[in-house]
């Protein structure tokens, strides 16, 4: 039966995502000539800030296993990072199989059960509180852009000090107290109760810290966003791009195609051309974009995938 549920949730999406590209589809040559004309300039700073979208993801997890005195050094964070993204995209039911390998990957680097369901749980959680503050940037910039901008540039240099003075003081410290193994009966109310408690032994500053990061995450993949679209010579208002990427975000929580395939970009090349933009340079933006932010991520993370083959590897993937 769930497999029927998903399959008929892929075909919703599908028909879902060819309903909104009717009418907006230029022809592939027009696209491919807006591609052809890129501001490489622009188009740089893209690869730049969607680099640093994954930093910021794999520090954000850093972070959190630190809280718990789980060691992960940052290449392997970042690799692993890659790898989920990879999977998330490219596997049916692929968020679920990420959360499973990154789950088995804790595991290995030594943190017990509890830390590692922890640490996946509040993760999204972080990510969760980062996405809604950039809802309530939006709307503040649309009510009053100057102010809003001024007050979120603020808290964005606020928020990049407390994640380098926190670092500095887990440097000092010799990090935290390490948490021990113990029984776990595997039922979800257990696992929320032992969450809650771990998320309650993490010093405020960290948590600060902790979102610091995950709005910089999504803050650099919307920059991405508009870097892929001034990139392409579209003139399209700020606000209007962040309107449209936290649309297309909301969509995205609908499981209808593996990452949001299909959906996003139809959100986003909808948004543009709504907004006045031609139909070629919007689909290259938008095509650019998704290169960038989704499917470049397939190869690295394979990549990365066979550059870490372990036993919990195989585990993960390969049903016993």
């Amino acid at each position: 039966m769930k497999r029927y549920w998903r399959t008929g949730l892929l075909v919703v999406g599908v028909v879902v995502a060819a309903l909104e590209l009717r009418g907006h589809l230029p022809s592939a040559s027009r696209t491919w000539q807006a591609l052809r004309t890129a501001d490489l300039l622009w188009l740089a700073g893209a690869v730049v800030l969607s680099g640093l979208a994954m930093v910021a993801f794999s520090e954000q997890q850093r972070l959190l296993l630190g809280a718990f005195a789980i060691r992960m050094g940052a290449g392997v964070s970042l690799g692993l990072t890659y790898t989920r993204s990879a999977m998330a995209a490219a596997l049916p039911a692929g968020s679920a199989v990420s959360a499973g390998y990154a789950f088995g990957r804790f595991r290995a680097h030594g943190a017990p059960r509890p830390v590692a369901a922890a640490v996946m749980l509040l993760s999204g959680a972080a990510s969760i509180a980062g996405l809604a503050l950039l809802y309530a940037g939006n709307l503040l910039l649309l009510a009053r852009p100057s102010a809003a901008a001024l007050g979120i540039g603020a808290a964005v240099v606020v928020l990049g000090v407390l994640v380098a003075l926190h670092a500095r003081a887990v440097r000092r410290a010799g990090g935290p107290t390490p948490v021990v193994e113990t029984p776990d009966d595997g039922r979800i109310r257990t696992t929320l109760r032992r969450t809650l408690t771990l998320a309650g032994s993490v010093p405020t500053r960290r948590w600060l810290a902790v979102v610091g990061l995950a709005v910089l995450n999504w803050l650099a993949d919307l920059a991405c966003l508009i870097g892929a679209v001034r990139a392409t010579g579209l003139a399209v208002p700020v606000t209007t791009i962040a309107t449209g990427y936290l649309v297309a975000q909301l969509v995205r929580q609908i499981p209808a195609t593996p990452g949001g395939i299909g959906v996003i970009e139809a959100s986003l090349l909808v948004a543009l051309t709504a907004a006045g933009a031609p139909a070629a340079p919007a689909a290259a933006a938008v095509l650019l974009y998704r290169i960038l932010s989704c499917w470049v991520d397939l190869p690295i993370g394979l990549a990365c995938w066979r550059a870490s083959k372990s036993p919990v590897t195989e585990r993960v993937l390969v049903p016993a």
